[in-house]
């Protein structure tokens, strides 16, 4: 855990006029739980091209630590997305965002 105390996550109505506030709110959030590297415009270095190759280097046994944590970091940032995510619509959005690979 983090040098701050536990942070509440920062939940989105899905109103327009509310999405600046909400995704500062975010940004300080990821920041606090250690997430800064994921969901964001730059892609992590660390991460498996694909689920597929991550699922295959498992499975053998040769997949790098920094590999381990970057998926970590990802399943945490899309699980607190998917509560921060007031309105069934957005959730929606975000299943859909999800690949079969």
């Amino acid at each position: 855990m983090s040098n701050y105390e536990k942070a509440k996550v920062p939940m989105f109505d899905g109103d327009e006029e509310n999405f600046d506030r909400w995704e500062i709110q975010w940004k300080a959030f990821k920041q606090v739980e250690n997430l800064v590297s994921t969901l964001g415009k730059q892609l992590d270095a660390d991460m498996p091209e694909s689920v597929l190759a991550f699922n295959k280097t498992e499975k053998a046994g040769t997949t790098s630590k920094e590999a381990k944590v970057a998926v970590k970091a990802n399943r945490q940032a899309m699980a607190y997305l998917a509560l921060a995510l007031n309105p069934m619509e957005l959730l929606r959005l975000l299943t859909r965002a999800v690949t079969a690979e």
